[in-house]
């Protein structure tokens, strides 16, 4: 803007407030107006048409008003009190969630990371429905080995929403000594066995942790993280949705100091390659029944014993990134090993599909539910000498529990985020990852397993 017309608009704002403190309003808001036109970032002239529809009762207005002025400088202070102001003329809870999430955004955009995060959350109390706005900026940033923006933009997954009571009791970082601590599971299985690869990390920081996670993985994690609590909060069905517990069970332990998401724990505990263990750590099988498949694989006679997994039991996500079973192929050419399903929902006609197609017999066994019995199910993959899956949480499942894993899917290892830039995942290092886009390529890469497996 040129000098002549920056001595125009300030004597333009000069006769406004004189204007306003006479009550000439509609003389002021024309001259403030004016202002704008010429100067569309002129955060006086913001501020004093927010003021003043403030005092018409005129709330929407001042809230449009005083987003365009915080765009302009988020942090200032004049602002922030006028923001104040309007967040308690917005009669509506939804209006102020709304406020507070646009404000979030606008820090967000100005790399004012902390600071949106805090706005963020106070907007979900308000309002949990917001925790559905993730434009997935995080999956790029994390996929290109980006830790310290991923994490951060990973804080507006939608898992957030879970958020609920504890908004305010949210971790940032701050010192647990002699804290509670209820650390919450993401959605998904996967997810959880795959963040469980820090929890190790915040239950030695604080005096007292609280695990929040699904039914299904409540023994396996209580075996494995003796010094916290493991409770059985959600379950996460087929369909996506999440069934939540209410907090009742909370008032059996010691009030909570500090809430954290489990996917949020990395954000301080791996904030780079470095910072991830060069060996992962471990789940714990129940003893007795790794004994007890241990035994019964014995049975089976001599001869390896190959768990294996094809495809995901969900209907809705039999996705492409599943290499068809015919792929399959320099696997089951492996002479004397055994092969055990270990695909949750198996079908007899796939049983038997691979009976005709490689002479192959599948030994399943009818009496574990691999999809409600996870602990049972991780006893077996113990037992096993290997697994050879695709990307489904059985890979996270066996890695966890130390059985040497092969993962073959179909994708681009630029574009899966858990590798976090890597060739492997580094939440468990030894997992052997073949991603790749052409069937060529996959059955290479059931070449190498089976070649490795065979060795």
């Amino acid at each position: 803007m040129g000098r002549k017309l920056e001595k125009k608009n300030d004597k333009r704002l000069s006769l406004a407030q004189a204007h306003r403190r006479v009550g000439r309003m509609k003389d002021a808001l024309s001259l403030f107006r004016k202002v704008l036109d010429d100067e569309p970032e002129n955060i006086e002239a913001l501020v004093s048409l927010t003021e003043i529809s403030l005092e018409l009762g005129q709330a929407t207005g001042a809230a449009s008003l005083i987003l365009r002025a915080l765009t302009c400088n988020p942090e200032h202070s004049h602002c922030l009190n006028i923001l104040d102001q309007v967040l308690k003329a917005l009669k509506e809870t939804a209006s102020q969630a709304q406020l507070l999430f646009e404000y979030s955004q606008i820090l967000k955009e100005n790399s004012l990371w902390q600071k949106a995060l805090i706005k963020h959350r106070q907007a979900l109390r308000l309002n949990p429905i917001l925790a559905n706005t993730d434009n997935f900026d995080s999956v790029a940033l994390l996929a290109g080995g980006d830790l310290e923006k991923g994490w951060l933009a990973f804080e507006w997954r939608n898992t957030v929403g879970s958020l609920g009571p504890f908004t305010d009791k949210v971790w940032n970082g701050e010192d647990l000594s002699g804290q509670t601590v209820l650390v919450w599971g993401e959605q998904g299985i996967g997810d959880q066995i795959m963040f469980s690869t820090c929890l190790q990390d915040i239950i030695e920081k604080a005096n007292h942790v609280i695990i929040g996670t699904d039914e299904r993985l409540v023994t396996l994690f209580q075996r494995s993280f003796s010094r916290a609590n493991v409770q059985g909060v959600a379950r996460y069905t087929a369909n996506g949705q999440t069934r939540v517990k209410d907090f009742e069970w909370l008032k059996e332990h010691p009030s909570v100091d500090y809430f954290v998401l489990q996917g949020s724990l990395p954000r301080f505990f791996r904030p780079s390659i470095d910072s991830f263990p060069s060996v992962s750590s471990r789940l714990l099988g129940d003893p007795e029944r790794l004994k007890f498949w241990s035994h019964k694989l014995k049975e089976l006679g001599p001869g390896k014993k190959i768990g294996i997994s094809w495809r995901s039991h969900l209907a809705e996500r039999q996705s492409s990134c599943y290499p068809a079973l015919p792929l399959w192929q320099p696997l089951f050419d492996i002479k004397g090993v055994h092969f055990i399903s270990m695909q949750a929902g198996v079908s007899p006609e796939e049983i038997q599909m691979v009976k005709d197609h490689f002479g192959v017999d599948i030994t399943i066994f009818s009496e574990i539910d691999m999809i409600e019995n996870l602990d049972d199910t991780a006893a077996l993959c113990g037992s096993l000498d290997s697994v050879v899956t695709t990307k489904v949480s059985l890979q996270w499942l066996a890695a966890g529990i130390g059985t040497p894993v092969w993962s073959i899917s179909r994708g681009l290892r630029k574009t899966e985020w858990c590798m976090l830039g890597h060739e492997f995942y580094p939440w468990f290092p030894e997992l052997n990852v073949c991603l790749e886009e052409t069937d060529d390529l996959l059955m290479r890469g059931f070449d190498r397993a089976a070649k490795e497996i065979s060795a």
